[in-house]
């Protein structure tokens, strides 16, 4: 089961994007931690469970195939205050999370905290560059890449 935490496990051109991301945060002063980038099909089974299934809240309603994260195109993250994870969404919480995805649109990323009417996600960014789930799933990739078929 994989759910890995690594950039150089996201395509490279999502890589690029998360790198800048990462560093145009830096320079203004917040730390992010990378909490996930690619997840295989069995690790993506076992967090759609979550809440269904098995214990826990519901946390994801991408199925195995079905989440970018499957396809090396999106990444999780976590802003940093004081040495601790900021999960909170609101108060001066909500406003740090509005900053970090601000600055990850900035790099030309997707930001899952504005999705309406899906699982919004403070801490989900993704680069499909207009493509479709149903795009990678027929063999189509990012330019530059090829990857194996999950």
């Amino acid at each position: 089961m994989i759910n890995s935490r690594d950039l150089n496990d996201l395509h490279p051109v999502v890589k690029v994007k998360a790198q800048a991301f990462l560093d145009k945060a830096k320079s203004v002063g917040i730390d992010l931690l990378i909490t996930s980038t690619y997840r295989d099909q069995e690790s993506q089974a076992a967090l759609y469970e979550q809440g269904r299934t098995k214990p826990g809240q519901i946390v994801t309603n991408a199925r195995p195939g079905q989440s970018w994260h499957n396809w090396r195109c999106a990444f999780d993250v976590v802003p940093i205050r004081n040495g601790k994870p900021v999960w909170g969404t609101s108060g001066k919480d909500g406003e740090l999370w509005r900053t970090v995805g601000e600055l990850g649109e900035s790099v030309g990323l997707e930001w899952a905290g504005r999705w309406n009417g899906k699982l919004r996600e403070m801490a989900h960014f993704q680069y499909t560059n207009g493509m479709s789930l149903a795009d990678f799933q027929s063999g189509k990739t990012l330019k530059g890449w090829h990857h194996e078929r999950v």
